[in-house]
């Protein structure tokens, strides 16, 4: 068969999972990759690039089967988020919220897996991997994407979930606005004296913010946010010397001291929003989206936001119908969403780069919300993006029609 309803061009979590969730609406779904997924890991290393998965993201990678094809020995939930700038402090703890976690640790190559098995393993998908676009052509009533392995695939929509450098973008003409922040996240993973409980733990301190997230086995996860010079110098560092500045930076952190560090590596941060989220027929999704600062863990969140808003839009559509307004909708929607969180956390950013002034007002606002519970309520409300899915799973469990 080579006309669908839905292409989707990308097929990892963000797009694995959109084209799960979109074959339970009843849509024929062709999800391309240029890369085999990955195999089940066999061993017990962790990959060093992790997310935080929120409960609203988990609820949605439940229902349309990619939670189940996680291996639950190397998901690390937590229950407790610490954030602490200069003498300033915030504690949200899960029970206090009616929840029982606010939150998982999980690695990104594994969703990446799981999300593409989903995918394979749902009716109305065919997989098409290993296979590059060579050429993306629009029509009035239809998209063409022509494969290097000779075939032509004709679909109603497009969707982009490939990537940062997104092909689907750059065919359908939208723009996208960059920010280099001359941060690079310096990733890695520790072993502690006191194991990590299940905290999130975080600081805002003199050379950017230091986050401690927890990990199978009561390890932590470091990915520290500092400017290119000091990435330079702290890359060059033995371990030893290395484990004694994370140590020195992570006052507060009630995890002792270091007493194994796996390799290090240090990825650079850029800000991207695409100008708009949708053209006509195509829709973008995930990183081809936007991308934002790792700080507050809230990239793949917003990706799997994105699939929840297109599950909504496209689950009253009639396919004899041009679905370009409601793409449009979806897309309004979405990079509205986008920019205001893109926009809280780059002003977080900012506003630790004001150096020490900038860290105590910080801290003296984290120190104000601590004591006023319904902002703290909304803050946990909207981490948590229950909210933000409930309208696309209660689609996903009335199924087609």
């Amino acid at each position: 068969m080579n006309t669908f309803d839905v292409i989707v061009i990308g097929s990892a979590t963000v797009g694995g999972t959109a084209a799960a969730a979109l074959a339970r609406l009843g849509l024929e779904v062709a999800l391309i990759d240029r890369r085999m997924p990955a195999e089940r890991p066999k061993g017990g290393e962790l990959d060093p690039r992790v997310v935080a998965v929120s409960p609203g993201s988990q609820r949605l990678l439940d229902a349309v089967g990619v939670w189940s094809e996680l291996d639950p020995a190397r998901l690390a939930p937590y229950s407790e988020m610490q954030v602490m700038s200069g003498r300033g402090r915030l504690d949200f703890k899960a029970s206090d919220h009616g929840l029982s976690r606010l939150g998982w640790i999980a690695e990104l190559p594994e969703l990446d897996r799981a999300s593409a098995a989903a995918a394979g393993s749902a009716r109305r998908v065919e997989t098409i991997w290993p296979a590059t676009v060579r050429q993306l052509r629009t029509t009035t009533d239809t998209v063409e994407v022509e494969l290097n392995n000779g075939r032509t695939l004709t679909g109603r929509i497009l969707l982009g979930a490939d990537g940062a450098r997104s092909r689907v973008r750059t065919a359908a003409g939208i723009g996208v606005e960059s920010h280099h922040y001359n941060q690079k996240a310096l990733v890695a993973h520790l072993v502690t004296a006191t194991p990590n409980p299940g905290i999130a733990w975080q600081r805002f301190g003199e050379f950017g913010p230091l986050a401690l997230l927890p990990l199978p086995g009561g390890r932590s996860s470091l990915v520290w946010s500092v400017h290119l010079d000091q990435a330079e110098r702290l890359m060059r560092q033995s371990d030893d010397e290395f484990a004694a500045e994370i140590e020195a930076h992570a006052e507060g952190a009630a995890f002792g001291t270091i007493e194994q560090l796996s390799r290090r590596h240090a990825l650079t941060l850029v800000r991207r929003q695409s100008r708009r989220l949708a053209a006509g027929r195509i829709a973008l999704l995930g990183d081809a989206a936007r991308s934002v600062h790792p700080l507050a863990g809230q990239g793949l969140n917003l990706g799997l936001g994105d699939v929840a808003a297109l599950v909504e839009v496209l689950a009253g559509w009639k396919r004899d119908r041009d679905p370009s307004p409601l793409l449009a909708r979806y897309g309004r929607r979405r990079r509205s969403d986008s920019i205001l969180v893109a926009g809280g956390i780059h002003l977080f950013n900012e506003t630790r780069a004001l150096g020490e002034p900038g860290r105590q007002a910080m801290g003296l606002g984290f120190s104000t919300l601590a004591r006023l519970r319904p902002a703290r309520e909304a803050f946990v409300a909207r981490a948590c993006g229950l909210a933000e899915v409930r309208p696309a799973l209660q689609r996903l469990e009335s199924g087609p029609g």
